[in-house]
């Protein structure tokens, strides 16, 4: 008697696949929407690919263990964990200063240990594990802001004298600094060189970087806008 269409997949049932695809999907659309929402790089098609694609890696290494008779069916599920790593270690962004994008890589790391449960039909694992991630992700961001304190974004405008080794000086300290510092623009007007630029920290921070800008040789004027966000 031949198969059924429901038995001719190896080890799954087309419904099963079907079911674990979806869910899939779900999971990646669900923490891909608040990565969207944070604006991060790796945001919703991104989570939602590397979900799915942990998910079609895992049920493909079962199916092989039954169709191929493979020794080992956990082998391809494996190579998830070192791939993935490539895919993070690309969103990681190193200044001198600073690291950004290490959150970002974790949450790709995650996204594709949830594929990989979904895939296996680890339906608990794979759901508690995403509510944890959106809680790590959002509350806990705010605690995180709690603690640390809340970031502002000051436009600062420096009035130089025309002189070569101030604006040479200020310029350098700027490129070198760490990526918080944004939309660096410089005109001339009459002798003077005019400076601005958006600057996103902690209060302190940005008491030291007014600190060492009025102390540089050559800074005729500072002045900063209202904080934003």
């Amino acid at each position: 008697m031949p198969d059924s269409p429901e038995t001719t997949m190896g080890v799954l049932t087309v419904s099963q696949i079907a079911i674990r695809l979806l869910v899939s999907l779900i999971i990646g659309i669900i923490i891909g929407l608040e990565r969207e929402i944070q604006h991060k790089s790796a945001g919703l098609r991104t989570s939602v690919l590397i979900c799915v694609g942990a998910t079609i890696f895992t049920i493909a290494s079962l199916e092989f263990n039954v169709i191929a008779g493979l020794a080992d069916p956990s082998r391809i599920a494996a190579q998830i964990v070192t791939g993935i790593g490539f895919l993070g270690a690309g969103a990681i962004i190193q200044t001198r200063h600073t690291v950004h994008g290490l959150t970002t890589a974790a949450t790709i790391w995650v996204m594709a240990s949830l594929g990989l449960a979904v895939g296996l039909g680890s339906y608990p694992l794979a759901i508690g594990g995403a509510i944890l991630a959106v809680i790590v992700l959002n509350p806990f961001h705010w605690i995180e802001h709690a603690v640390k304190g809340k970031k502002t974004s000051y436009t600062y405008t420096l009035i130089l004298s025309d002189t070569g080794p101030a604006l040479e000086k200020i310029m350098k300290a700027l490129h070198s600094s760490p990526t918080e510092i944004r939309q660096v623009t410089v005109t001339k007007k009459d002798d003077q060189h005019v400076i601005s630029f958006n600057y996103t920290d902690l209060d302190d921070k940005h008491a030291v970087l007014l600190e060492k800008l009025t102390g540089t040789e050559g800074v005729m004027q500072i002045s900063t806008d209202e904080p934003q966000g």
